[in-house]
């Protein structure tokens, strides 16, 4: 297991969620038009919702369910890598280049700790501002499956992506 540390960007610090994050990610988290492209986030999405999320962080460690923040803030939305990298951004911080930022920066700090030789991610069909992340890092597609998504209520197609240690490496001049 890796320890958690904050990872910071030049505009972001990325830190382990605290109990005092709840407000934020109920926020963030209660807006259908985040939660709807998640896999397994409930809509309506409510306190207990955050209280069991921060419970499975913690005994899970490691990078799964980073802040972001900006300036010490409230967290504006979550970047983790944990089976995948998964993230989501409060919709009122979209368009500003937020979660490219926050997910080139922790996928960096996984590879140069030496957390993985690969990492994988996915979107659903339709999520054009997570695919235009994901293409930015340098994740190429490898599948699709179908998978249910809990805020809609119904299955979607998951767009399966990898991007290797190597590969960033290249992309990234190391």
């Amino acid at each position: 297991m890796l320890a958690r540390t904050a990872v910071r960007t030049e505009r972001l610090v990325l830190r382990p969620l605290t109990p005092g994050d709840i407000p934020a990610l109920v926020a963030g988290l209660n807006d259908y038009a985040v939660s709807k492209w998640l896999t397994v986030v409930p809509f309506p999405y409510a306190a207990a919702d955050a209280v069991a999320f921060l419970a499975h962080l913690e005994k899970r460690g490691g990078h799964d369910g980073y802040g972001i923040t900006r300036d010490g803030g409230a967290v504006m939305g979550v970047v983790g890598i944990g089976e995948s990298l998964g993230y989501w951004l409060g919709r009122a911080h979209h368009g500003q280049g937020y979660m490219s930022e926050a997910a080139a920066a922790l996928v960096g700090h996984v590879f140069a700790t030496g957390g993985a030789d690969a990492l994988t991610s996915g979107y659903f069909a339709g999520n054009a501002a997570s695919a235009r992340v994901l293409a930015k890092l340098g994740f190429r597609r490898t599948h699709d499956e179908r998978v249910r998504s809990r805020a809609q209520g119904a299955e979607v197609t998951l767009h399966r992506l990898r991007l290797t240690r190597a590969e960033w490496e290249t992309r990234n001049g190391r």
